[in-house]
């Protein structure tokens, strides 16, 4: 029987696949370092995974790219558990690491009551 976060994560790389944010072949070669989707699982290496994801989208898309996205999927993102509260902020991070202005990324995404979602980094006024 599959463990909770093993199906989660078969279902949300499935997601993004079925979006055409990458082919099968690009995300064979994200996740080549942990022997693929397969290998991510036998490990339990969910976190690093979504962080690897969630670069490769950030360098691949530009931030207006990510913004919609993040704001076309809001009801989805916020079903998620919290491990893939490192996928939303590996993109911040990548986007703020560029000197790109992240508030409209953060502002974007969705609210999870109880959980880190809300705000990975907190906002400048």
């Amino acid at each position: 029987m599959m463990c909770s976060s093993a199906k989660v994560f078969f279902d949300f790389v499935d997601w993004l696949r079925s979006l055409q944010l990458f082919s099968e072949a690009q995300l064979n070669e994200v996740l080549e370092e942990f022997d693929g989707v397969q290998g991510v699982v036998e490990n339990g290496l969910y976190i690093s995974a979504y962080e690897e994801v969630a670069r490769y989208l950030a360098r691949s898309k530009s931030l207006d790219e990510i913004i919609c996205f993040v704001e076309s999927s809001r009801d989805v993102l916020s079903e998620l558990p919290g491990e893939q509260y490192y996928f939303v902020e590996s993109l911040v991070d990548v986007y703020s690491a560029n000197k790109l202005n992240v508030a409209g990324l953060i502002k974007a995404l969705p609210a999870k009551k109880g959980d880190r979602f809300i705000s990975p980094i907190p906002l400048r006024r």
